[in-house]
């Protein structure tokens, strides 16, 4: 039987989506992968020939007991980092562990996502190698290249000075505001018959990890000065088949792309969507201002109604790595996974951030001087097309992205992470530092 390596992560497509890509990376290298997540995703994963484990609740089962749908869960993150930690992390941790544990008995190492939160304590647990795997420079938290967060929008960029001890200052504030969080992580770990920690669950698990790797892009974020021992990033995880297996065009959006010029796409990858507001509706009549053709991707509880002519089309899904290089630009949420995929794209992009890390990356695209960003309260008919012609009609910008397009695709993120991975069974983590 093949060395079998556990893949943990939990959330939306763009946290499933690398980890199945570096499930297929580690496959063609002679490895099990076997991804363990909630029962949603199986079906994806076991079409990519990887082995699955359910994980932790399921929508129903998180619905059932906090009384909420999925939209409604979606706003209260959204709003509320504590509601994540403290009603959707927290009541199910020595579960979810627990469960972890058993599939990793006998496996050679755990690999976890930021918010896959016992992932950590699972490979302890089973006395496994633990590999750390952002998906997103916000997590990383560095002082030299922090994350834009809208309630501290000082955070800048910084080598030295002012500027960089105030960064340190801010994340030393937001460490100690997550600080007592630690408390009831120990009575879990104390549960699981582990000991008590210092360590703070989100800004720690990278520099505790055997391995701590960036599954993102280096245009995003290169490896910076404070960075744990041996953190590497590995360029973009890339994958967005539908259903899993060969990447598929729906028919009737490529006769639709090929009837006519290049459209604007609108989407909200797979979070975001699910309260969309008047996102769709704006959007169109936007793209009607502009003389623009329109593709809505509206998700699978959309209203694909809301194309009402010719001159538009509105889908619940379509690959990105298809689309996105057929659009004139790509407008937006944020989510990481959709962020890099219009940079691979090689087109110019808006992000409308709704939640999470997607004010960071759009403050990102911002600074590659590849896009712009609107807030959600401005994201009206008359704004967004006026910012969409700017962009389209400025020079510098469309051929900034048309570079960093070419860059960003030949990224193969999975692949170094999984090197990194076999590389870490014959080093020492001394080495690996």
């Amino acid at each position: 039987m093949p060395p079998r390596i556990i893949l943990c992560t939990a959330g939306s497509l763009g946290d499933l989506h690398p980890f199945i890509a570096l499930g297929v990376a580690l496959k063609a290298r002679g490895f099990q992968a076997e991804i363990a997540t909630s029962v949603e995703y199986g079906a994806k994963v076991e079409a990519e020939g990887l082995v699955f484990h359910r994980v932790g609740p399921g929508v129903a089962q998180l619905s059932a007991d906090l009384g909420m749908d999925l939209a409604e869960i979606t706003r209260a993150i959204a709003r509320s980092d504590r509601f994540l930690f403290e009603k959707v992390m927290l009541p199910y941790l020595e579960t979810w562990t627990r469960e972890v544990e058993v599939v990793a008995r006998g496996s050679s190492a755990v690999v976890g996502a930021t918010f896959a939160a016992g992932a950590a304590m699972a490979a302890e647990m089973a006395g496994v190698p633990y590999v750390s795997a952002a998906l997103q420079p916000t997590v990383v938290f560095s002082a030299y290249d922090p994350p834009f967060l809208p309630r501290a929008p000082w955070l800048a960029p910084a080598t030295s000075g002012a500027r960089l001890w105030l960064n340190r200052a801010t994340i030393g504030l937001a460490r100690a505001s997550t600080d007592p969080w630690t408390k009831p992580i120990n009575r879990v770990r104390a549960s699981l018959g582990l000991p008590a920690r210092k360590a703070n669950l989100f800004f720690d698990g990278a520099a505790n990890a055997d391995l701590a790797l960036g599954l993102y892009s280096p245009l995003l974020s290169p490896v910076q000065p404070d960075a744990p021992a041996g953190f590497a990033v590995t360029g973009y995880a890339a994958y967005d088949s539908e259903a899993g297996g060969p990447v598929v065009m729906p028919r009737e959006l490529d006769r639709f792309l090929d009837a006519g010029s290049a459209p604007i796409v609108f989407t909200l990858g797979s979070a975001a969507v699910l309260i969309p507001g008047d996102f769709y509706v704006e959007s169109l009549k936007a793209a009607r201002r502009m003389g623009r053709r329109a593709v809505l991707l509206v998700g699978p509880e959309g209203d694909p109604g809301v194309a009402d002519g010719p001159d538009a089309i509105a889908l619940p899904y379509a690959p990105y790595s298809k689309l996105f290089p057929r659009a004139a630009a790509i407008v937006h949420q944020g989510g990481v996974g959709t962020t890099q995929q219009a940079l691979r794209a090689g087109r110019p992009q808006m992000v409308v951030p709704f939640l999470g890390d997607q004010f960071d990356n759009g403050a990102r695209i911002v600074r590659l001087g590849c896009g712009a960003t609107l807030s959600r309260r401005a994201y009206r008919a008359g704004r967004v097309a006026t910012v969409l012609d700017r962009m389209l009609a400025d020079p510098t910008l469309v051929g900034t992205a048309t570079r960093l397009g070419v860059v960003a695709s030949r990224e193969d993120g999975a692949a170094v992470a999984a090197e990194r991975i076999v590389q870490m069974f014959s080093l020492s983590r001394r080495e690996r530092a």
